[in-house]
């Protein structure tokens, strides 16, 4: 039972990180920011994404303190967006 339990965790957690976009709210962003990371993603601009990627970890408290939620959920979808085009190697 355990094993199982653990697989499904995983299932989860990759799940959760699939880069659809659908679990960012995007409201709580400039309206820009979904189609400029996107358009990053598509020409492979892998500084870019990461350098937005640490713009949202660096803004992570100041984001909850102005709407309740972190930028977790920007970071998963740049995270996924950086794997789409292949920075990671």
């Amino acid at each position: 039972m355990k094993r199982w339990l653990g697989a499904t965790a995983v299932v989860v957690a990759l799940s959760a990180c699939s880069g659809s976009g659908t679990d960012v709210d995007w409201s709580n962003y400039a309206p820009d920011v979904k189609d400029r990371i996107d358009a990053m993603a598509t020409s492979g601009d892998c500084a870019g994404l990461q350098a937005e990627f640490d713009t949202a970890e660096s803004n992570d408290d100041a984001q909850r303190a102005r709407t309740g939620d972190g930028n977790a959920d920007l970071m998963s979808y740049l995270d996924a967006k950086m794997q789409d085009a292949r920075c990671y190697g």
